[in-house]
C-alpha cells in the first residue's frame, strides 16, 4: 500500500510539475526521463519490500505426497 501512495504522490502535479521542463537529457525529454525513474524506483522499491517474504522461513506450497503405494488403476474397466 505505501509503495502505491508513494508513486501517486510522485505523479501528482506539484511533484511532477517540477520536471516540466523543454530540456533533453541525453536526448531524452526530462518528463519521460522522470516518468521512467519513477517507475523503475517504485519496482525496486517493491522488491526491496518483498525481500523478507520470501526469507521468513515459512515452508514453502508443495504438493501433498503420497506415501509411496502406487494407486490401483483399473486397466480394463469391464471386467
Amino acid at each position: 500500500m505505501a509503495i502505491l501512495l508513494v508513486g501517486i504522490v510522485l505523479v501528482m502535479p506539484p511533484f511532477a510539475q517540477v520536471v516540466l521542463v523543454d530540456a533533453n537529457l541525453f536526448g531524452v525529454p526530462i518528463p519521460l526521463l522522470y516518468i521512467f525513474v519513477v517507475w523503475a524506483a517504485l519496482i525496486f522499491g517493491a522488491a526491496i519490500m518483498a525481500g523478507p517474504l520470501s526469507r521468513t522461513g515459512a515452508p514453502m506450497a508443495t504438493p501433498p505426497q503420497g506415501d509411496g503405494e502406487p494407486t490401483p488403476t483399473d486397466s480394463n474397466p469391464a471386467g
